[in-house]
């Protein structure tokens, strides 16, 4: 009999696995996309892996992410680009296989769970786990940490977690030498992994505190003295932590279009949103971005803000009312607050992402699948709870089977994503963006092209008023077709670069513009880029590093366009004194000092160079820069 359920349970693992690659599998031959370029595609420290354990430990020691760098993460996409280059086929292959994974790991723990609630009724628990993660391998929620490269970040810390918390259970449940083996295992070996892969790893122990709690009734018999003095202290520590690090937090505000009780009142009603998502997954509702939901500026601003917070307070003593009598409801409330708890709460992230839910949606998924399969038989609507059960599966197949067939291609994905969200800046932005690049940017085009990528950029700048990006697009576009200048969308343009504030999609703007005005794609002449420049320093809100690209790019225009040399060495001492510790403005100053026959300055500014921290990404430019001077010097020497 016990041969004969792991082999069922074997080939329900099987079964599940196939039809999710089947599901996912059109997705595969999408392109990269929005962080994957930063992260990926252009991290040169991904390069530099060789095939040694040296090397990857120096390409995954130079993650951009965060301040850990999530350095699993970053040596799975250095070993991704060393076995197939820049193909994303492959990284998305990898990623749906460490999906599969995790699936199976869900799978796991969703039957210790079950051991623990109903140890009598083995094959209710298989019922139940089968249903359970079959949802939460198919739904489309979790489709963009499979085909949302970068997002193998959330997959891989999902991962771990899911691994340390399966150990630990096990170890809860064994005999006291495998006890201490599989805790210790946990807590020690997979707990620092999941960190390491994304700092959502560091949530363990509150998971493990909700299986505790609800699941083993651990803290039943502690007094309620000892457990209020135990949240009085927690609170303590976590008020120290937020009191000590608040400057650096609120200063994480500076680039964002809220601020941080704005977020807050806002992720009150994003989470009821996600909710939504989960139990209702209609297409209209997905997306790879959400920027089209409201700040909210107040309780009332707007009203479904003191709806939502008043909702998750009486869900929450719901809960807590119920949680011995229905502890499966309090551990879906609490799994999915208690995986928000970093993402969707004080930090000074984006709104909302969908990868959030990547754990979180775990718990109501569990939860649903008690519902469907009570632990006692039910003759009565046993029917009809199996025809929904299975017609919900089929309904996030059939989502999840079109989004992956929408992602497989970009142009398809955009302007699919456009149509659902249309007040969304980011998703009219991308639409534009790739029109215009398979359209006039692949030497073909025509007039419905051209007012459908313009259509898109001018909603995108309608709809963001801080964003440049737009408007480089729409001059773009107008270049690339001869069109004649517009000059009242380059005062505009000029008219946002002094007065916006540098978010990060004006950061990423500033630093493409260097390659917009080298590559002519601007059909700007030399006065007109002086004057876009000067509005841009202009700005108030321009700090030394933004000063600092802009005076490159000023650099990299006076080389290449108009020739002149020492324009461009004056350009490149501003930028480094605008920024001195940034190793390639130095590098950038170095050569042009190199190119004007100032060898020994050249000299002084390398060793100025050694001095800062030069990361992997760095590192190739300043060797080269190494041969160039010693080669200088060399043949300065011979005369």
């Amino acid at each position: 009999m016990i041969v004969s359920e792991r082999w069922r349970l074997v080939g329900i693992a099987l079964m599940l696995c196939l039809i999710t690659g089947a599901v996912y599998w059109p997705g595969l031959s999408g392109s990269f996309m929005f962080d994957d370029y930063p992260n990926i595609v252009d991290n040169l420290a991904l390069r530099i892996y060789d095939g040694s354990l040296s090397s990857l430990i120096t390409a995954s020691s130079n993650g951009g992410a965060s301040p850990l760098g999530r350095p699993l993460s970053v040596a799975s996409f250095a070993l991704n680009w060393h076995a197939a280059g820049a193909n994303p086929f492959y990284f998305k292959l990898v990623n749906l296989l460490l999906h599969l994974a995790n699936g199976v790991l869900v799978f796991v723990l969703i039957r210790q769970l079950w051991a623990r609630l109903d140890r009598a009724n083995a094959s209710k628990s298989s019922l139940v786990a089968s249903w359970a993660t079959a949802v939460w391998l198919l739904h489309p929620m979790n489709l963009v940490p499979v085909l949302f490269v970068v997002q193998r970040m959330t997959g891989l810390a999902a991962f771990f977690t899911l691994a340390a918390l399966c150990l630990y259970l096990y170890g809860r449940q064994a005999s006291r030498a495998a006890a201490w083996a599989a805790i210790a295992t946990s807590l020690l070996l997979f707990w620092p992994a999941a960190i390491f892969s994304k700092e959502t790893g560091v949530l363990l122990p509150l998971f493990i505190f909700l299986c505790e709690w609800l699941i083993f009734g651990s803290f039943r018999s502690v007094s309620r003295k000892t457990k209020w003095l135990a949240v009085l202290v927690l609170s303590l520590a976590l008020g120290s932590l937020l009191i000590a690090k608040w400057n650096f937090l609120i200063g994480g505000y500076g680039g964002r279009d809220f601020g941080l009780f704005e977020r807050l009142m806002t992720e009150s009603r994003v989470l009821w949103f996600y909710v939504l998502q989960l139990l209702a997954p209609l297409p209209n509702l997905f997306s790879l971005y959400h920027d089209d939901i409201p700040i909210s500026h107040g309780l009332l601003s707007p009203p479904q803000t003191l709806l939502a917070i008043v909702a998750w307070i009486l869900l929450t003593a719901l809960a807590i009312y119920q949680r011995q009598k229905s502890p499966l409801f309090a551990f879906a409330v609490f799994w999915f607050l208690a995986a928000h708890v970093l993402e969707s709460t004080f930090l000074p992230l984006e709104i909302a992402f969908e990868h959030r839910n990547y754990l979180a949606s775990l718990g109501i998924f569990i939860w649903l699948g008690a519902l469907l399969f009570p632990q006692q038989a039910q003759k009565n609507g046993e029917v009809a709870r199996l025809t929904l059960a299975l017609s919900f599966l089929f309904f996030c197949s059939l989502i999840t089977a079109l989004r992956a067939a929408q992602w497989g291609n970009e142009y398809r994905r955009t302007q699919l994503e456009a149509a659902g969200h249309p007040n969304s800046a980011r998703t009219n932005y991308d639409a534009a963006v790739t029109i215009a690049r398979m359209t006039f940017g692949a030497g073909g085009g025509n007039g419905l092209a051209y007012q459908m990528a313009q259509f898109h950029y001018n909603r995108a700048a309608e709809l963001n008023r801080t964003n440049v990006a737009p408007y480089l697009g729409l001059l773009n576009l107008d270049c690339a077709i001869g069109r004649p200048k517009n000059l009242a969308l380059q005062s505009k343009l000029r008219e946002r670069f002094a007065t916006t504030r540098f978010s990060a999609e004006n950061q990423a703007a500033v630093n493409r513009l260097s390659v917009l005005l080298v590559e002519g794609r601007l059909c700007l002449d030399a006065e007109e880029v002086k004057a876009l420049l000067n509005a841009a320093l202009s700005n108030p809100a321009a700090n030394g590093y933004i000063r600092a690209i802009l005076y490159s790019a000023a650099m990299d225009y006076a080389a290449v366009k108009l020739h002149a040399p020492q324009i461009a060495l004056s350009y490149a001492r501003t930028a480094v004194a605008n920024d001195p510790g940034t190793v390639p403005f130095r590098v950038n100053l170095a050569h042009l000092l190199l190119a004007t026959n100032a060898v020994a300055e050249a000299r002084r500014e390398y060793n100025a160079i050694l001095k800062l921290k030069i990361t992997a990404s760095d590192k190739a430019s300043v060797d080269a820069l190494s041969r160039r001077l010693i080669l200088m010097e060399r043949n300065a020497n011979a005369h």
